[in-house]
Order: C-alpha cells, then structure tokens, then sequence
C-alpha cells in the first residue's frame, strides 16, 4: 500500500551528490510507523528492529520517492512491515526501485511497555489486497 510520498531536498543531499543512507533510513521508519498506525487502533508504536536494508538505486535531488508499505507478519504486540521504496517521474511515469527494507513496530502504552494490537481487520485486508495487485506481473505487448 503506498504511504506517502516526499520530493527529495537539495539539503538531504550527502557528499556523493545522492540522498544521504541514514536520511533514507529514518523516512523509511516513519513510513513503518504510518503503516502500523493504519492497519491498529494503537496511538504508539516504536521500532523494535530493521532488518535487511538495501540500497538498490542512488536518489538524487528533485526526485519525487514513493514509499510502498506490506505487512508481513500480524503479531499480538509487534508487526512486521516490508518496505519498498521508489522514484517516481511524473513525466515518463516511470518507477525506479531504489532502497528496501524490513521494519518491525511494537505497539506500547503511555509507560513505554508492550501492549496487544487492537488490529483493524478492514484495512489489513485493504493493504493485502492493494498489495496482492501491486505485486501481479505485468503483460508484455505482443509485437
């Protein structure tokens, strides 16, 4: 399911003229918790772990990157959530992979310890769904 959406900053830009890796990463982890956020009724969730961060692509400034979201595990106090970004080019419409990575989320109370999820089983089957269509191959045209 697609999160959101950031144009890329001249001043998120690194000394190698891309998007610096720790820039991405903490967008990467605000997406996770956006989509814990929709899929509970939980107000907070902190991150637990990230797992297997790729970095497929540079980003460069002026790039519109788009945040794909896929819950892959629905656990009683954590979910895991796959994120997959890519740039966008409005004029082409074209999609780069660019960086991807696995996030886990802890739901937790006002003291900070974890708490079960109140999922919302409407929007989990929605992002399945959204997911399961993002995800279906492409038709090549016939020549």
């Amino acid at each position: 399911m697609l999160i959101s959406r950031e144009m890329v900053l001249q001043q998120d830009i690194g000394l190698n003229a891309t998007l610096f890796g720790g820039g991405m990463m903490a967008r990467m982890d605000k997406a996770a918790g956006i989509c814990a956020g929709l899929v509970s009724h939980n107000r907070v969730f902190v991150t637990l772990k990230v797992s297997e961060l790729f970095f497929h692509s540079p980003v460069r400034a002026g790039e519109i990157i788009e945040f794909y979201a896929t819950v892959t595990r629905a656990g009683n106090t954590s979910i895991t959530v796959q994120l997959e970004v890519r740039v966008y080019s409005p004029v082409s419409n074209a999609r780069r992979d660019v960086t991807s990575g696995e996030f886990v989320m802890v739901a937790t109370d006002d003291n900070s310890h974890p708490e079960p999820i109140l999922w919302k089983p409407a929007m989990l089957k929605e992002a399945a769904a959204e997911t399961a269509a993002e995800v279906k191959p492409r038709r090549r045209k016939s020549k």
